[in-house]
């Protein structure tokens, strides 16, 4: 199976920009209360001065770098290479591309393919790749890409992607349960070619 898989928030804790705003940037944001995806929402600037900001100051590095992964992830991802073909889609920008490589290097996490879109629209990359599967942790893009695709797609709870899921977008916790899911999924793939 080709499976399609975000970087913030699903391989990486969803934690980890709250902690750096916090410690970093002296915010005091109680992440299990946090229910706006956007970071900039949690400052008094707009989107376009947050991330020119964080750009120009060398926060977006910043974060990226020291960013923790997810429980399991490590384990979780290397059985899944060994059965699938795995890629990385993300909506981090190309200029950040050096960073992330070094930071999943660092982390020694399997990979078949990295995409920077530089934006949060997957569709496009989900359709080229001809993705079977989609992870992600961005409510938002977890919807398009299922009613755009008709793909599955495994949704990792955080406090701000806690609305309701259509079928066919299935709310997990943990990397062990996005494992025991695939499973379930690919079986169900092999039932219905037969």
């Amino acid at each position: 199976m080709r499976i399609g898989i975000d970087l913030d928030g699903t391989v990486t804790d969803p934690r980890s920009c709250f902690i750096y705003m916090n410690e970093s940037l002296g915010y005091s944001i109680d992440y299990h209360r946090a229910t706006e995806y956007e970071l900039h929402t949690y400052t008094t600037m707009e989107q376009h001065e947050f991330w020119k900001f964080m750009i120009e100051e060398g926060h977006e590095e910043a974060i990226y770098r020291r960013s923790l992964p997810h429980s399991d992830v490590l384990e979780v991802l290397w059985k899944l290479k060994d059965e699938h073909h795995l890629h990385y889609v993300t909506a981090r920008s190309e200029a950040v591309r050096p960073v992330t490589e070094e930071w999943i290097t660092s982390h020694r996490l399997p990979l078949d393919s990295l995409v920077m879109t530089g934006s949060h629209d997957k569709i496009n990359v989900v359709k080229d790749l001809s993705l079977e599967l989609f992870m992600e942790d961005r409510y938002e893009n977890a919807i398009s890409i299922h009613e755009e695709t008709s793909i599955p797609v495994l949704l990792f709870d955080a406090p701000y992607n806690r609305k309701t899921l259509p079928e066919g977008v299935t709310r997990i916790s943990t990397w062990r349960e996005a494992h025991h899911q695939i499973a379930h999924i690919e079986k169900q793939m092999i039932l219905n070619q037969r």
